[in-house]
Parts: C-alpha cells; sequence; structure tokens
C-alpha cells in the first residue's frame, strides 16, 4: 500500500496532468486549463500575417557559348567518345553456323546483326561450306544490299561458288548489265558476252516478228560486246550468226514451210534447197550464197542437197550434183561424201534401181559385192557374180530370191546365158 500511495503522490504532483476521470472536465481539458487555452488562442490571434515572405537571393548565371570555353574538334572526339560507350557488342550476337543453321532448316532468321565486312564475310564462306545453294545466294544478295559494289564485286571474285550461283540468279532475270559487269572485273568479256547472248536468245518472245525483235537485241548487243574481241573466235561465230538472222528476216516468206524460231543455217540451206534450187548463185535466196556466207562444208552441203532433192524424187539434180563435166566431155564424180554413203542416202529416199546401179559402179570392185548386198540391189548382185563367173554362188543367191520376181527371172535368164565364162 505504501508503494501505492507514492505512486498517487507522483501523479498529483505533476504540473501537467494527464486526463483523470476525478477531475471536473470544467477545469482542463488533456491537461491545459481553460485559462491556458484561453490565453493561447488570443495569442495566436495577435499574429500578424504579412505578405513578405523570405526571399532568398537567386544566383546569377552568366551563360556563354559552348564553343568558346571548348574547340570543335575536341567536342567532336568528346561525341565520338560518347558514341563508342553505347555500341553493343557485336561478336556476341554473331554466330554464322547457328544462322546457317536456321537458314537450312526454314527457321525464322534474320541477317541485320552482320555488319561488319568481317562478319558478313565469315557468313558467306560458311554458307559455301555447306553446299545449298539457297543458302549462298541468300547471303550473297544480303551482302549485294548492304555493301558498296567495290566489295560486293572482291567477295564474289574470290569465290567462284558464290559468284556463278549469283550470276545464275542474274540469268533467270536478264540482269546482262550486272553480269557483264562482275564477268568484266574478273577479266572473263568472252564470257561475258556470250553469257549474255545465251540470256537475249532464251527471254526472246518465239512469237510472231521475233526474228526481227532478235536481231535487233543481237545486233545492239554485238555492237557494245563483241566488237572489243576482234581476236575472239566466237566473234566471227556471232556476227556469221546475225548475217543469218538477216536473211531468215528477208527469206521467211519465200519457203513452202514456215521457218522456225532461230532456225539453223542447215536447216535453212535445207530449205533453200527445197524451194529455191537452181536459183542464181548471186541470189541471197540461192543455196549456193547461203554455202557461201554461212561457211557451211561442201560435205554438209552434198549431204543435204541429196537428201532435200531426193524427197522430192529430183534424181537428175542428184546426178547433176554429183558429176561434173570431164576433159573431153564426160562425167566425172566428184562428191565430197563416201560413195557408200551416197548410196546409203538414195536407199532411203527409194531412189530407183537404175540411179543405185550407176552410183554403185564406183565403189571399189573389191567391196562393190558387198555393198550391193547391203543395199538390195539385186540386179547390180546378179550382174557382179555373173562378171566374176561364180555359178555356185549365183545358184545360192536365187534360191534367196522371192520366186516368180522380176529378180528371179532376171538370174535364170543370166544362168542360161551361153556369153558368160562361169568358173565352176
Amino acid at each position: 500500500m505504501a508503494v501505492s500511495n507514492e505512486d498517487d503522490d507522483f501523479w498529483y504532483s505533476s504540473e501537467k496532468r494527464s486526463f483523470c476521470f476525478e477531475s471536473s472536465e470544467s477545469d482542463n481539458l488533456f491537461g491545459v486549463s481553460k485559462s491556458g487555452t484561453a490565453q493561447l488562442r488570443a495569442g495566436i490571434s495577435n499574429i500578424q500575417v504579412t505578405d513578405s515572405s523570405p526571399k532568398y537571393d537567386e544566383p546569377q548565371w552568366s551563360s556563354k557559348p559552348l564553343l568558346s570555353i571548348i574547340s570543335d574538334n575536341a567536342l567532336a572526339k568528346i561525341l565520338e567518345a560518347e558514341k563508342l560507350q553505347y555500341i553493343p557488342d557485336e561478336s556476341s550476337s554473331i554466330q554464322p553456323d547457328v544462322t546457317l543453321k536456321k537458314m537450312l532448316m526454314g527457321h525464322a532468321h534474320s541477317l541485320e546483326q552482320y555488319k561488319s565486312l568481317a562478319s558478313k564475310t565469315a557468313l558467306l564462306d560458311a554458307a559455301i561450306k555447306s553446299g545449298n545453294g539457297n543458302a549462298i545466294l541468300g547471303v550473297t544478295i544480303f551482302i549485294k544490299r548492304t555493301l558498296k559494289r567495290s566489295l560486293v564485286q572482291k567477295l564474289l571474285i574470290e569465290r567462284p561458288e558464290a559468284l556463278y550461283t549469283y550470276i545464275n540468279y542474274l540469268s533467270k532475270r536478264m540482269c546482262t548489265s550486272e553480269i557483264c559487269d562482275l564477268l568484266t572485273a574478273q577479266g572473263k568479256t568472252t564470257e561475258a558476252a556470250i553469257k549474255c547472248t545465251s540470256i537475249i536468245v532464251k527471254n526472246t518472245d518465239k512469237g510472231e516478228g521475233s526474228i526481227d525483235i532478235l536481231l535487233t537485241k543481237i545486233t545492239k548487243h554485238c555492237n557494245m560486246m563483241f566488237s572489243s574481241l576482234p581476236d575472239c573466235r566466237e566473234t566471227t561465230f556471232v556476227w556469221s550468226w546475225v548475217k543469218l538472222l538477216e536473211w531468215q528476216k528477208n527469206a521467211h516468206n519465200k519457203f513452202s514451210e514456215p521457218l522456225k524460231y532461230n532456225a539453223s543455217a542447215l536447216e535453212c540451206l535445207r530449205l533453200a534447197c527445197k524451194d529455191c534450187w537452181g536459183a542464181p548463185e548471186s541470189s541471197t535466196h540461192s543455196p549456193l550464197w547461203l554455202v557461201q556466207n554461212q561457211e557451211i562444208s561442201p560435205r554438209q552441203y552434198q549431204k543435204i542437197a541429196i537428201t532435200t532433192r531426193a524427197s522430192v524424187q529430183s534424181w537428175d539434180d542428184i546426178d547433176n550434183l554429183l558429176h561434173k563435166k570431164g576433159w573431153l566431155g564426160g562425167k566425172k564424180l566428184q562428191t565430197n561424201l563416201p560413195i557408200e554413203e551416197v548410196l546409203k542416202l538414195l536407199q532411203d529416199h527409194q531412189a530407183p534401181s537404175g540411179i543405185i546401179e550407176k552410183f554403185l559402179n564406183y565403189v571399189d570392185s573389191g567391196k562393190r559385192l558387198e555393198v550391193a548386198k547391203n543395199l538390195n540391189c539385186h540386179k547390180a548382185v546378179i550382174n557382179i557374180l555373173a562378171a566374176q563367173g561364180d555359178r555356185t554362188a549365183l545358184l545360192e543367191y536365187k534360191a534367196s530370191l522371192r520366186p516368180q520376181s522380176e529378180e528371179y527371172f532376171y538370174v535364170e535368164s543370166v544362168l542360161c546365158s551361153h556369153s558368160v565364162r562361169w568358173r565352176n
């Protein structure tokens, strides 16, 4: 109880009292008496609020131009160094093998992170190593789009696989100018000219009037490319072809058959031999004019002429073609083909037996019998055996003939002839 009395003395002896239920509410509020509260209110009312608030002196900044403090050169270096600090590490995102694997598998990929020449070169080498044409072409097109022309040409010239893959791509799109630039930069001017010529021919419309269009394109191309290659073997060939196109343009309506698009010189010769045989050599439609201007060999000319004239059964033309007048007015065989080949052509076109026998006499006597048998020229075989006096061989040959045929009766008449001197 003594302790309790001491606590009461402490609380009741303090200047400021806490709320006590025993005290009257009218005397104080939270330890503050009414009289004290009144004094506090009066003090606050007497405070005069003025409009002037404390003002602080603002610092006066003096602005000067930046270039008066630092030079242009120093500022440029500072800005450049600032940029370099924010350049991302390219090497961390460049993985040619991973990118190439995505390309080959058809997965989504991007080549934009390959910004430097070294990274693009590594990507192209990886594509070439894979051997996949689509990958090589895709990387090459990306490099062509993102590098300057001289660097692209240098990379492709050093890598033939990429070069010819890209050239094939350009060929399908008729980009002849770019193909010429690439191959010419590699020193392959002749190849560039021939390649572009081939592209023009393949991509020219084969419809009506196509010869005129092709002739115009080829003439322009030859003047541009082949005029600088006078010593090139192909130059002579191409200009000869231009002359052939000009001949086709002027003669296409002279023939009974339609002239095919880009027909060969031998096809044109065949049509000329068929429809313009006997025309003067000075005439552009003459077969001989075509032979001379297209440098067709005599052997080719004779073979086509024999075949063509035999197809229309003009046997006299063939006889005149292969025989020339001799010194004494006689005829002499003049052919650039083996006589066996001439006989085979005549047989294929069902020449009369008299024509075949006539040319069979020009065959060497040691081979004449064998050639006659191969040609099924029965009358010639019978005459050869009779001239040799080989009755036994003639009887054996008679057994191989069809009874009651013309050849069968002929061999019987020879066997019964008293003018033949038989050896057996």
